[in-house]
């Protein structure tokens, strides 16, 4: 075999392993989309002291007691006391100066619905949602504005939902620690879940945040390296017939 018919072996070889891979995956990819189907919460923080909630008045005061500082949550006739884990360098008006550690949100479910006017229903009131205040604490001991921001594995987070009853619903959630294609820890925050999503909200923005890896790519399996192959195959293959002499002319005459 001549080194111009290997050129184009290897170059027809690349374009049909990388056809063929692409096509497989795209089909392995929709598939999964299929039946996991992505959940999408809308929250809308509130930046207020006081607001209603089910027909009940919300409250939140800061108080210290010994010296520490905790935030007071006044919902009808109960209270909830929460500890600040990160306590605010100035006193700032509104809920501010508690923005690295607390979020007061309203949110709704808002999948398969058109984001702009799902939050513009929610702004209005329009809609049956949900009150939640979500906080998060770095490892203790730590300081947050450094080591706390960064040792992201020891963080928790805790959700306290308003139940239109009265009271509270609490839930305690670690910082995800699963790897790639592992599957979802006890404790621990999963991805497309409201949970998930509002601990989001409390992510540092310059500091670490933590990837995705619920994705379809995990049901690609083989055709993705399978594609990637096929394209540098198909490259090289193309690489080398453009780098081919041309064939010399035959002799006039001949």
């Amino acid at each position: 075999m001549s080194s111009r018919q290997a050129t184009l072996l290897l170059l027809l070889a690349g374009l049909v392993l990388m056809v063929t891979s692409g096509v497989l995956m795209l089909r392995r990819v929709g598939a999964y989309y299929q039946e996991h189907k992505r959940a999408l919460f809308v929250y809308y923080p509130l930046d207020v002291r006081e607001c209603t909630f089910a027909g009940k008045t919300v409250r939140l005061v800061d108080v210290t007691v010994d010296g520490v500082p905790y935030l007071d949550v006044y919902y009808g006739e109960e209270k909830l006391r929460l500890a600040v884990t990160i306590p605010g360098q100035y006193d700032l008006p509104g809920l501010v100066k508690h923005q690295d550690w607390m979020r007061l949100m309203r949110f709704v479910d808002g999948s398969g619905k058109d984001f702009r006017q799902t939050m513009a229903d929610l702004k209005a009131g329009k809609l049956q949602d949900r009150l939640l205040i979500a906080t998060r604490t770095p490892r203790p001991g730590s300081d947050p504005s450094t080591w706390g921001t960064v040792w992201k594995k020891y963080w928790t987070f805790d959700f306290y939902e308003f139940k239109p009853d009265g009271g509270f619903a609490h839930e305690r959630l670690r910082y995800p620690t699963t790897r790639f294609g592992q599957k979802p820890k006890e404790g621990e925050l999963r991805e497309n879940t409201w949970q998930y999503q509002a601990a989001l909200q409390l992510m540092p923005k310059d500091g670490p945040t933590y990837r995705f890896t619920d994705t379809g790519i995990q049901a690609a399996g083989w055709t993705l390296p399978g594609t990637a192959l096929g394209g540098l195959m198909f490259i090289a293959g193309l690489l080398g017939v453009l780098s081919l002499k041309p064939a010399p002319a035959p002799p006039k005459g001949a």
